[in-house]
């Protein structure tokens, strides 16, 4: 007779997070198309090193080929 109010309290929280999971808020955030309005990027290197640098690593990684 002990698991009647174990199961009801159970049932009580499984019901209130469910409940709290719906929400209101209905704001919505339209983008464009094609338009990024994050930062732009700034790489370290330019493109030659960094053809330069791939090169050195594939001989490395696949010296059996």
């Amino acid at each position: 007779m002990k698991l009647l109010p174990l199961v009801q309290l159970i049932v009580a929280l499984l019901f209130i997070s469910l409940i709290g999971a719906c929400s209101d808020d209905t704001r919505v955030t339209l983008h464009k198309p094609h338009v990024y309005k994050g930062n732009t990027d700034t790489h370290k290197y330019n493109l030659l090193s960094q053809e330069k640098r791939l090169q050195q690593r594939t001989l490395i990684a696949f010296t059996d080929r």
